[in-house]
């Protein structure tokens, strides 16, 4: 059996150990130092990005009445990934050398009559690309994928409504 003496240094070296891990973690983070956690890398969402339309497609719904209910309208888009951090992608993204595009859907629901979504078919007949609103409500989902060996969530689909966007035309 171990003297009393020998348990009591035991007890106090692990309680100083266990508030020096403590204290040392603590202003490593307070002060971010080091991170100790890996950023974890997002593509934003091209706010004020003039955006290549690559094909769309319209589904309108009706009633049991033949009476239009509403429509929605998926455009296929591509543009060049703006991914934050950063500091934090491999170099030769960094330095613009290679660029991730990203080919998303946007779903534009709430169309509200007929009439709108003819003249909205209509501009997307005409244009080649288009503008997301800044202050506008988007709703974007991401998934998880690699960028050389790197995790990055990436768009996969926007949901947005009529006014949240504009055709632009060169």
């Amino acid at each position: 059996m171990k003297s009393f003496g020998k348990k009591l240094m035991t007890s106090i070296y692990l309680i100083i150990l266990a508030v020096v891990v403590f204290l040392v973690l603590f202003y490593l983070d307070k002060f971010n130092i080091v991170r100790l956690r890996p950023v974890t890398l997002v593509e934003q969402i091209p706010y004020g990005q003039v955006i290549e339309i690559e094909a769309f497609e319209e589904t309108e719904f009706y009633d049991s009445m033949n009476q239009f209910i509403r429509a929605e309208i998926i455009i296929r888009v591509r543009f060049a990934a703006h991914i934050e951090p950063v500091q934090r992608l491999p170099l030769e993204y960094r330095d613009e050398l290679k660029k991730a595009y990203s080919n998303v859907d946007i779903h534009v629901k709430e169309i509200p009559s007929k009439e709108a979504l003819e003249k909205m078919l209509e501009a997307l007949a005409d244009s080649k690309y288009l503008e997301l609103v800044g202050d506008s409500e988007i709703q974007a989902f991401l998934y998880e994928t690699k960028i050389d060996n790197r995790k990055v969530k990436r768009i996969e689909k926007i949901f947005l409504k009529p006014e949240s966007y504009f055709f632009v035309k060169y």
